[in-house]
Order: C-alpha cells, then structure tokens, then sequence
C-alpha cells in the first residue's frame, strides 16, 4: 500500500502565522470574502502577496539536482503573478536568505514536507520551510517538488477536499500505516482522509488529477478505485494558480 509521501509541515505559533499572512497579504484574512472561488481547495490566509518577488534558496548538493528542484518549481511560474528569484547555497551558506528556503537531504528521500504559504514568514530565520530528498533519478521526484512547492503557495492536500469521494478501506489503511509509518489514526485522519469543510477555506469541484492529490492504490480502497501519481499541473492546479495569484 503506497500512499503516503508528503507530511505538511505545521507552524509551532499559529499567532504568528496569522499575524505574518496578513501583514504579507490583507486578503489573507478569513474575514475578507473577495478571493474567488477556484477549482480546487486552499487555505486564506497564506497567500504571497501578488506582484511580489518571491526569493528562494535551494541547497545545491550538485547541479543536476539544483536544476531539477529549480525546473519543477518554475512548472508554476507561468500561472503566477509572482517573480521567483532563485538563491543558490551551498554548505556553508545560511538559509535566511530566501524567503522560501529549500533543504535537500537523503533524510527526506521517503517523506518530503513543507510549511503552507506565508507560514514561512513565520519560521525562524535560521531554518528550512521546504524539505526534499535527493533521490531525483525517480520518474516521480520532480512531481514531488512540484507538490511541495504547491504548499508554498498555499495549496493543501486534494484528496483532503469534503467532497473527496474515495472509497477507502479506512481500517487496512489504518493498520498498514500504522505498521509501516507508525501513525496514528488520528494521524491518519488528519492527513489522508478527506476533512470537515472549513468556512476559512476556499473550495471548487474535487481535482483528482490535482499535482497535490496522493497516489491511491487499488488495494487501500474499497471496490475498484485508484488514481496514479500526477506527475504534472492539471488545468484545476492552473486555474487556482491564476485565481490565487492574478
């Protein structure tokens, strides 16, 4: 059963991830209802400001690797109205200077994670907002930091949308990821399974193609149900990318 990659990377302080999003953006804030309904589901208030240049600081450990994180990043670029200014780093540079800062490591070969939007703003200065493998021979690796790079806009999970409607077999996933990953199901609800619907929250038609959607396998559903790894921006991740960031 192979469904799990990605962990989104919760604020310790979400005071000051609020207070940062809507300084960043004023729109940001749950109580403001001008941002448009789009395809997909995010949350309102971590959103970059629109216009701006977005800084981002990659690790290079090798070239061929920088160019890889830097190719699926600019995978979005032409569906923003943002300018990403790429930093490059080595070993002995600090992270701080990016506003998005991008640690590779063979630590997250199995599990990549990111904080969502202007959480990083919220980060210490000192640390990663982005944590990514080094395993880029992998014909999904470039989707993975595609996806991840998702989260830095904004995006969540797809298949987290209310109107999900993925036939789990809830108790073999529970046991299979309890087994293998050693999460709870508490866990498992809070990342896999589809959640309440959120008036904070922006919704549109569920994407299953979505690049922020898990891999579902035949064998953790009910019946005959699976979606395969979407290796690249469905027309649902481009329209949110064009609403979120006009």
């Amino acid at each position: 059963m192979d469904i799990f990659s990605c962990q989104i990377q919760n604020t310790v302080e979400p005071h000051l991830s609020y207070a940062a999003a809507t300084q960043e953006r004023e729109s940001n804030s749950p109580q403001d209802k001008s941002i448009p309904q789009t395809r997909s589901v995010g949350s309102h208030t971590r959103y970059w400001a629109t216009g701006r240049t977005l800084k981002i600081a990659i690790m290079r450990l090798d070239d061929a690797l920088f160019d890889t994180v830097k190719n699926a990043i600019n995978q979005w670029a032409p569906y923003v109205n943002l300018t990403f200014e790429f930093i490059d780093l080595n070993e002995d540079d600090e992270l701080y200077e990016g506003d998005i800062r991008i640690e590779i490591s063979p630590l997250y070969n199995t599990v990549a994670r990111s904080l969502i939007g202007t959480d990083a703003l919220a980060a210490p200065s000192y640390s990663a907002t982005m944590w990514l493998g080094t395993n880029s021979t992998e014909a999904t690796y470039e989707a993975v930091a595609i996806h991840e790079f998702g989260h830095a806009l904004g995006r969540l999970h797809e298949h987290q949308h209310p109107d999900a409607n993925i036939p789990w077999d809830r108790e073999k996933v529970y046991k299979a990821l309890e087994k293998n990953h050693g999460m709870s199901r508490a866990t498992v609800d809070a990342t896999l399974f589809p959640l309440p619907r959120d008036n904070n929250a922006t919704y549109a038609p569920y994407d299953r193609h979505s690049v922020m959607h898990y891999q579902v396998t035949n064998d953790a559903t009910l019946g005959d149900w699976e979606q395969l790894t979407n290796l690249q921006l469905s027309e649902g991740d481009i329209a949110f990318a064009r609403q979120m960031y006009p």
